[in-house]
This record gives C-alpha cells, structure tokens and sequence, in this order.
C-alpha cells in the first residue's frame, strides 16, 4: 500500500510538470495595487528582462489553515518579526529561481528558525519540500527568472501559555520563468507563521501553509524520506543518461 502511494505522489508531479509545461489558458484579473496598501511588502529581483505579453492569474484558497487565537501584539514587535519574515520568503523564491544569488545556500533559511526541537522538525522538511519544488522546476524550465511578492499580514496572535506568537500572512506574487515571457500571477495562499522570541530576537518555529506539494503529499502521507526519494527518482530524470 505504501508503495502504491509513493508511486502515486511521483505520477501526480510528473503529471503536474507536464501539464504546467504546457499552459497557455489566459484568465485576465487584476492584481491589487501593493502601493495603495500598506501592509503589502513588494520585493523584486529580476535576472533578466523579459516583455510582458499577456497575463496568467492562479488563486489559491487552501483549507486546514489554523484559526489564530489569542491576544495583539505591539505594533513595534510587528514590525520586528515582519523583518524576520520578509527575508525568509526572499529566500524561498530565491531558492527556486535561476540563476540563483551568488553565494546563495538554501540552507542558510536555517539562521532564521528556532534551533529548539520543534524549529529543526519543521527546518528539515521545509528544505527536503523546497529541494523537490527547485527540482521539479528544473525538470519543467519554470524556475523563476523575475519575480516579484507581496505579503498582507493580516493578523498577529500572542499565546500567554506556549509564549509563541502566530502571523497570517497572506503571500501574492507575480513571476516569470525560464519557458515563458508570461507574467504568471498567483494570489491569496495563506501562511500560518509561528515565532518565539530568544534572546531578543525572533526565531521562525514553523510555517503552516498548503501548496500543491504540501497538498499532495499530506493527503498521500508522504514522509520526509518518501520526498528524498522523490528528488533522487527526479534528479535521474533530469540527468542526461551518457551514451
């Protein structure tokens, strides 16, 4: 049973590789304008310029988002574990873009999160998820050459028992990739982001969000070493076979 499963997620990805390899479905929405609001936090780097033909627009509304629960927080802390966040998803996207920062380690995510127990659990299989998400691009050319995202942080939750504090951060952004000049949308996932305090600074203990990979493998009871083995079956598709 478990190696139907596992054979399972590998064919839904290469099916998902497939057919975003092949999308040309153009849905014309707008984007809010990050300028006319505040909470919107723009960040773009772009490798190389590419003209913007048309629009793609992708919205994700993913389900089992934990409902924060407990008291505000000051306004100067916000901002404190804002410059925490902001540079965690600098990093994400930078880990799934190409050509990737000079001296860029997708490890060093790591400097930002709690090394308690319950950081290091949500540190290892964040860096296997982004690991295959960066190889899965590479096999289907849709890394990203530009990019640009926008945080609405919506809610900030402290809890008196656990002394951690939640975020809900709403991520949008708007990107173009290797195998096309299309600029691709994406709006409204949801990111629960616990943080604890030590040593005055804020540390990232986990981040609670459902894209496609998380979804696919939650729903196949995927472990951290079924998506391993999930890189390695990609990486010997990517690789050339030597004549």
């Amino acid at each position: 049973m478990k190696t139907l499963r596992h054979n399972n997620f590998l064919i839904m990805l290469l099916l998902f590789l497939t057919t975003c390899n092949q999308q040309s479905v153009v849905l014309p929405t707008e984007m809010p304008n990050p300028i006319a609001t505040s909470t919107f936090i723009p960040v773009t780097v772009t490798s190389s310029p590419l003209p913007t033909q048309s629009t793609i627009i992708f919205t994700v509304t993913p389900s089992g988002t934990p409902i924060l629960m407990g008291i505000a927080i000051s306004s100067e802390q916000q901002e404190e574990i804002k410059r925490v966040i902001e540079p965690y998803f600098e990093m994400r996207y930078q880990a799934l873009s190409f050509p990737q920062p000079d001296g860029f380690q997708l490890e060093d995510i790591g400097r930002l999160v709690t090394t308690e127990s319950d950081g290091k659990a949500f540190l290892d299989a964040e860096l296997v998820k982004l690991a295959l998400d960066a190889k899965y691009r590479e096999y289907n050319g849709s890394r990203y050459v530009s990019y640009k995202f926008f945080l609405d942080f919506k809610e900030f939750s402290f809890d008196n028992a656990t002394e951690l504090v939640s975020v809900l951060v709403m991520e949008n952004n708007a990107t173009t990739s290797e195998n096309s000049a299309l600029v691709a949308e994406m709006s409204g996932l949801k990111h629960v982001i616990v943080l604890r305090q030590e040593q005055d600074q804020w540390k990232i203990v986990s981040d609670y969000y459902n894209d496609f990979l998380w979804r696919t493998a939650r729903k196949d009871g995927e472990t951290k070493e079924d998506m391993l083995n999930m890189i390695s079956t990609l990486e010997a598709l990517i690789t050339p076979k030597a004549e």
